[in-house]
């Protein structure tokens, strides 16, 4: 053979070699493993601040129950029941000075649940709620109960919606 032509064939074989490395290079896969980090959110309660009622407490009658639910988590709640907390003030009821003697013996409140459907409350939000007749007054209520203010407290139950 000729120099000329076993330059060739050796030109030639070096490219083919090339070539095949560099698909074979080209083909290899790769992978990888590792970690990863998520923290979760530490869970606020719900605070319950009064609202304005739509209707006035007397004898023998029912009331509307104003308040304020706010939501200070960054998801949504959603509040199941609003009940009377009894452990506080006067087995959960209290009044204002003015009206010392007005006996709170005579007040109940029925727990709410909106018809059984609870109320949603967006995350870092309010939401204003009217629970229509939920407090009552007994008959016995004396005069010492006329123009009172009723503080109620209240303890919401709720989840993560």
């Amino acid at each position: 053979m000729s120099r000329i032509k076993i330059s060739r064939l050796a030109a030639v074989a070096v490219t083919g070699l090339l070539v095949a490395g560099v698909a074979a290079y080209g083909a290899w896969s790769v992978s990888g493993s590792g970690t990863g980090t998520a923290s979760a959110a530490t869970a606020s309660s719900l605070a319950l601040t009064p609202g304005t009622p739509g209707t006035a407490l007397y004898p023998n009658g029912s009331a509307d129950v104003a308040t304020t639910i706010a939501n200070n988590n960054p998801f949504p709640v959603h509040v199941s029941s609003i009940a009377l907390d009894s452990g506080q003030g006067s087995n959960g009821f209290a009044v204002d000075a003015g009206h010392s003697t007005c006996d709170l013996s005579t007040l109940s409140f029925a727990a709410q649940t909106n018809g059984g459907s609870g109320w949603d409350v967006p995350a870092n939000d309010t939401l204003d709620v009217d629970a229509t007749g939920a407090v009552s007054m007994s008959g016995t209520a004396g005069d010492a109960c006329q123009g009172a203010s009723f503080t109620l407290y209240l303890t919401a139950t709720a989840a993560s919606n």
